[in-house]
């Protein structure tokens, strides 16, 4: 099993290469406020349900407000056959504080 790694927003910003696979965890209410461009929306409590929707073989970023709970399910993703998992510093909140946030429609 590999290890949890942390990703800062400009660090993502900057991703070279294949994109990763971006996953906003929190609930429905909290989506609707914004988003990070190019996300899969799949609630914290979904995940063990629909991470079959995810690519196990490409990197994966996972975020949520804050960073704790998408820690969580990075953690989870490691467990069940994810190699390159990043959990996104700071969450959404650290990301808007450097760049754009959308609303779920345009991303």
């Amino acid at each position: 099993m590999g290890s949890l790694r942390e990703i800062s927003p400009q660090e993502l910003q900057e991703w070279s290469g294949e994109s990763p696979q971006l996953v906003d965890v929190r609930n429905d209410g909290e989506v609707q406020r914004g988003v990070i461009p190019g996300m899969v929306h799949i609630p914290m409590h979904l995940i063990p349900v629909r991470s079959g929707e995810l690519d196990p073989a490409r990197p994966v970023v996972v975020y949520c407000a804050s960073g704790a709970r998408s820690a969580q399910v990075g953690y989870y993703l490691l467990q069940n056959g994810f190699q390159e998992v990043y959990n996104l510093v700071g969450g959404i909140q650290g990301w808007a504080r450097q760049y754009p946030i959308t609303t779920p429609q345009e991303a």
